[in-house]
């Protein structure tokens, strides 16, 4: 009797084991097709204003002459960069707002227009908003490229995003990201519009002076 316990609790051990990692990988579910050039995942987690931001990026390179090409991404390089944003952490409480890979090598981009773009995952991913490369001269070109999610299609809790995609003749190396949730975008900066002209001063500093002798005088 004892055996056939043991033998039942071992049973019903192990069908909650294969429940638990079956439910573990559907919750980290690469949805990125295949890559056998480079592929993998990074977790992120940051404090904005609305609380905690928690989730992960999947990400893969293509390379259309190995024969991994991901066809749908379009563009004019023979690598195709993709991402795709998760925003399922287990204490994640703000939506995302904002995507962007960091340290592009310099003449990576060869379009400014066609080489960056989304592709429909087919999953009920949400799409950007606005996608663009940053600030850039024509000698280097850019350094960033960016996705925005906003109002209505911002990566609420337990959503994802539209693969992300870049495209460039250079192949990876190793790179940064950012992910942002922000309610009031504008900050204050110095602008020379607002300083006080040389007229101004010059009037500032005669009325100045004659305060002074005014004060002199009464003494």
């Amino acid at each position: 009797m004892k055996k056939k316990m043991k033998k039942i609790t071992f049973f019903c051990l192990l069908v909650a084991a294969t429940i638990f990692v079956r439910s573990t990988g559907a919750a980290t579910m690469t949805i990125l097709p295949e890559s056998t050039h480079y592929q993998g995942r990074s977790y992120f987690r940051t404090l904005t204003a609305d609380g905690i931001l928690s989730g992960r990026v999947e990400y893969a390179v293509y390379d259309s002459q190995g024969g991994n090409e991901f066809s749908l991404a379009g563009g004019t390089g023979q690598y195709t960069y993709a991402y795709q944003i998760f925003n399922d952490g287990d204490d994640t409480v703000s939506a995302l707002e904002y995507f962007a890979v960091m340290g592009i090598g310099e003449g990576a981009i060869y379009d400014l227009i066609t080489d960056i773009g989304t592709v429909d995952d087919d999953s009920g991913g949400i799409d950007a908003t606005a996608m663009y490369f940053g600030v850039h001269d024509a000698a280097t070109g850019p350094e960033n490229a960016v996705w925005e999610f906003e109002a209505d299609n911002n990566l609420a809790i337990d959503a994802h995003s539209f693969f992300l995609v870049i495209s460039s003749n250079y192949d990876y190396t190793t790179g940064t990201y950012s992910v942002l949730k922000s309610t009031s975008p504008d900050v204050p900066l110095p602008d020379e519009v607002h300083a006080p002209e040389p007229g101004t001063i010059a009037l500032l500093g005669i009325g100045g002076m004659m305060t002074l002798l005014g004060r002199r005088r009464r003494v």
